[in-house]
């Protein structure tokens, strides 16, 4: 089966299969074309097929009369930021996150530094399909620069950000571990900023990942040793272009990804009110956070564009998923990690706790989260299917099917970025949780 998913924001794929150089050349000068030309910034992660790919993103570029300021290796949020400091009218971050070494990804960047919204995504795709991409002669062909500073510049304006004295007081010892990807070598940069001890692993940026660039429990065996031998006070796991984050405590408790946004929600909430943004397949941690500062959490659509949108459209204070992901209007409307390591490291500091202390004190509830490979033609009508088994219950078609109880909720949906379908469960009790889940992962196992 050959894995290509096209979406608003861009292209992923199997590097070789659906991936291929002739796509993203197709695809960039699109992006080119809608853009009209000027200024646009290119940045990629660390996996071995990113300079194939960037080089045919940038040929495709300059083609179409872009002048492009080539970001190398660099993290999507950065490049995302810098996208408004250069006023340039977009970007193209190539990089598949969390999906493995055999994946790789465009992602289409507007002039505010979001992805793209449902409407550009549309006009980028028409273009792509009728492939009438402008074609500049050679006095009017792109420019290309190197970018300068731009690590220095953004992490100047994090700083700003951040109360980076009452962090450099704490002395944090901690454990970050890039995955080999785009964050490698960066974080070193970003510990001396906020005068922490970096205890590093798998820095090198040469996209060999030692696990699966996903930050969730199962990858964080050795982040959660290290921590304990060492005696460090957090540990972070990155995904390979720096957007998702998940911790481990200073006992070795790897938590769950879904800890992230309510922990950062609770810190950030408490003096800047607002509304919340998430989405449907996120743990109901956050509302019981919003609750407590009387701030309304709105859900909607799972992935960046969907949430980074309605975070604009509703004026709200912070977005984020159960994937790890946070973004601070405030900051910049991208989803960032490093950003979200920073505000966690504050409230530590600020109010003199531990991570295993602030983690103990959010509502408990039992997620489980199970996936099934499928054909993309099939998946939608499977997930129709759903429907059967909650005739008499009130049912949430905004992304997928999404069920809520008394006691919980359970919602099926396609993937975005892969060929399969999630089944997410959660319950106050961790057996109706798995029941609720079974009873789901056999229904739809017979039709995949």
């Amino acid at each position: 089966m050959k894995l290509l998913k096209i979406g608003i924001s861009g292209i992923r794929g199997i590097v070789g299969e659906t991936i291929t150089p002739d796509l993203v050349i197709n695809f960039s000068c699109a992006f080119g074309t809608f853009l009209h030309g000027g200024k646009i910034l290119l940045g990629r992660d660390s996996r071995i097929s990113g300079p194939m790919l960037h080089s045919a993103a940038l040929s495709a570029l300059l083609s179409t009369g872009c002048d492009v300021i080539d970001c190398g290796i660099c993290p999507t949020p950065i490049l995302q930021y810098m996208v408004k400091k250069y006023r340039a009218k977009g970007a193209i971050s190539i990089s598949a996150g969390h999906n493995d070494s055999q994946w790789n990804a465009l992602t289409f960047i507007n002039s505010e530094g979001t992805y793209l919204n449902e409407f550009q995504g549309e006009e980028v795709l028409d273009l792509y399909h009728l492939g009438k991409f402008n074609k500049a002669s050679t006095e009017r062909l792109g420019n290309l620069t190197a970018s300068q500073n731009h690590y220095l510049t953004y992490f100047s304006g994090l700083r700003r950000f951040l109360n980076t004295k009452i962090i450099g007081k704490a002395k944090f010892k901690i454990v970050i571990d890039a995955c080999n990807g785009g964050g490698a070598g960066i974080i070193d940069h970003f510990c001396e900023q906020l005068d922490c001890e970096l205890i590093p692993l798998n820095n090198i940026p040469d996209g060999n990942f030692p696990h699966d660039p996903e930050p969730r429990p199962k990858n964080a065996s050795e982040v959660a040793s290290i921590v304990k031998i060492l005696k460090a006070d957090i540990g972070f796991l990155l995904n390979s272009d720096v957007s998702r984050v998940s911790i481990v405590t200073e006992t070795g408790e790897t938590l769950s990804e879904e800890y992230t946004l309510p922990l950062v929600a609770d810190y950030y909430l408490d003096k800047n009110p607002g509304t919340v943004i998430t989405t449907q397949s996120t743990s109901k941690m956050i509302e019981d956070v919003g609750s407590q500062y009387g701030c309304p959490v709105l859900r909607t659509q799972v992935g960046q564009s969907h949430s980074i949108q309605s975070l604009i459209y509703e004026g709200a204070v912070l977005a984020g998923e159960g994937s790890g992901s946070v973004a601070i209007r405030k900051f910049q409307p991208a989803f960032d990690g490093f950003l979200s390591m920073g505000l966690i490291l504050e409230s530590l500091a600020a109010q003199n706790l531990t991570i295993s202390e602030k983690s103990r004190a959010l509502p408990k509830y039992h997620i489980v989260k199970q996936k099934l490979y499928c054909p993309p033609f099939k998946a939608h009508s499977i997930v129709g299917r759903v429907k059967k088994l909650f005739a008499h219950s009130q049912i949430d078609q905004t992304d997928g099917i999404r069920v809520e109880t008394k006691d919980g909720w359970i919602h099926v949906r396609t993937s975005a970025t892969e060929p399969m379908i999630r089944i997410i469960s959660e319950s106050l009790s961790k057996k109706k949780a798995e029941e609720r889940m079974d009873k789901v992962f056999q229904f739809v196992s017979q039709y995949v």
